[in-house]
């Protein structure tokens, strides 16, 4: 946890008609926590020029740097104060991502609620989406988020209400697009002149539907069955952030060792593997030092994990 003396990072004043004086419902809490994490990983991911539509968890990088903890719950319109949790050794020597994420994130908020036509990342608007179930007129009217002063810069202010929310679901109703990369076993594939589409099966989640030009016609068809990565712009479904169909603009083989495939027992060397996921020497050993609780014992915590094994 923050220590008193850090000031936080991030303060939401919750308001509403069910909201007492210092007080919220768990899941209320619970609720908002889950929503406000989840959108500063998409504006994380958005900010690293990642792809923010995409199956599967968070890079550990992003879930480092931004990952907040609740340090405080204070009165008045209560009054929510989060900070970051950091590892013993972060892993970008100045750790201040997290505060430019929260900043970024907020200037996004404040476009939406004046009405500006400004260009949202899809994955970050699918965050915001997921506010609809929280901003209810008769509970929680209003979440006033506010950042951390950055130096001479003022914090900065957004709400989120029933207005920005309404602004979010029309922009998610509509027809969207977004470039994405999807890695995943190129399972089928139709040759019809005027409907050449292909089906890629992901490891995570359902198979994806891929539309492609005749010019990649040959290569599909040498790709069929084995494990491909695919870039092109994508179709989302409305209010979800499901990719209903993709338009290939690249398509390239994959390492079965990318997919996990058939190589639990392949004879591979170390040099092999490393090679494939791109893993590089370790220069500085100290970074594996720490990460066991220092008020834990750990001849305790083996002794546990043996009589466990009897």
């Amino acid at each position: 946890m923050a220590t008193g003396r850090e000031p936080p990072i991030l303060r939401l004043r919750v308001r509403g008609p069910g909201v007492r004086s210092g007080r919220i419902a768990v899941p209320d809490l619970i609720k908002i926590c889950q929503e406000l994490q989840n959108t500063i990983c998409r504006q994380a991911e958005a900010m690293e020029g990642r792809k923010t539509i995409h199956p599967g968890p968070t890079a550990a990088m992003i879930q480092n740097e931004c990952t907040l903890e609740l340090v405080g719950i204070k009165k008045g319109s209560t009054r929510l104060e989060f900070g970051l949790v950091k590892p013993q050794l972060p892993l970008i020597p100045d750790a201040e991502f997290g505060v430019e994420v929260i900043k970024e994130l907020t200037g996004t908020i404040n476009s939406l609620g004046n009405g500006n036509r400004k260009v949202v990342d899809p994955g970050v608007l699918q965050g915001l989406y997921g506010f609809n179930t929280v901003v209810d007129p008769k509970r929680i009217s209003s979440i006033e988020i506010t950042n951390r002063r950055i130096g001479r810069q003022p914090a900065l202010k957004a709400t989120i209400n029933q207005i920005v929310t309404e602004r979010v679901a029309a922009r998610m109703s509509g027809p969207r697009t977004s470039t994405v990369h999807i890695d995943g076993v190129l399972d089928m594939a139709d040759f019809k002149i005027k409907d050449l589409k292909c089906r890629i099966d992901p490891p995570i989640g359902t198979s994806i539907t891929c539309l492609f030009d005749p010019d990649l016609a040959d290569q599909v068809y040498s790709l069929l069955r084995q494990p491909v990565r695919v870039d092109g712009m994508a179709t989302l479904q409305p209010y979800t952030d499901r990719i209903e169909s993709v338009h290939i603009e690249e398509i390239q083989k994959l390492p079965a060792l990318f997919m996990g495939e058939r190589n639990f027992f392949s004879a591979q060397t170390i040099q092999q593997l490393a090679t494939a996921q791109k893993v590089k020497p370790m220069k500085d050993i100290s970074i594996l030092r720490g990460g066991f609780p220092k008020d834990e014992d750990v001849d305790d915590f083996l002794g546990e994990i043996y009589s466990a094994r009897k």
